[in-house]
């Protein structure tokens, strides 16, 4: 349909498609053909060594390549690019050597994503102990104002102050 003449937007929106995946469909296709599409000669499940994530973040740097282009150029997906991008942002390059959950040089490390219900626990629970430390906080103030309620009261009529 892009070749005939049609937008790649005009497209991705007839598809119900990402532009961006569809961008990177076409750079696919002009860069491999027809067979560069194929599920086949995509990467799944081989990783990519330090060196090769090293050079394809600087290629995407100096070149200012778009995004999907220097994706389909390597057989990567879009999300894959762009959380290599931010750890280096964040750690710098050797930070990409990091294995998945280890303790990299610069001091990153992964967090496991909690499941829904656990968050919506742990905010109940906090909620209730922010209720209650509100509770005690307004408690200990009444406390205090009483004290010095009748430390006024024992200054007036002459008696010494309390010690405890």
């Amino acid at each position: 349909m892009v070749e005939d003449g049609q937008s790649a937007r005009s497209v991705s929106d007839k598809l119900h498609l990402g532009h961006h995946l569809l961008y990177e469909w076409i750079s696919v296709y002009k860069e491999k053909g027809v067979d560069g599409l194929k599920t086949d000669n995509k990467r799944k499940s081989k990783h990519l060594s330090h060196e090769e994530k090293c050079k394809i973040i600087r290629e995407y740097q100096e070149n200012d390549l778009p995004l999907y282009q220097v994706c389909a150029r390597h057989g990567i997906s879009l999300s894959a690019l762009t959380n290599w991008l931010t750890v280096v942002e964040k750690g710098g390059f050797e930070s990409l050597a990091c294995p998945k959950n280890k303790r990299c040089k610069s001091g990153m490390t992964r967090k496991k994503r909690q499941p829904k219900g656990d968050l919506e626990k742990e905010y109940e629970r906090l909620l209730k102990e922010n209720e209650c430390l509100r509770a005690e906080n307004l408690l200990l103030k009444k406390v205090k104002a009483l004290v010095e309620e009748r430390e006024a009261r024992n200054r007036a009529i002459g008696l010494a102050p309390l010690k405890n």
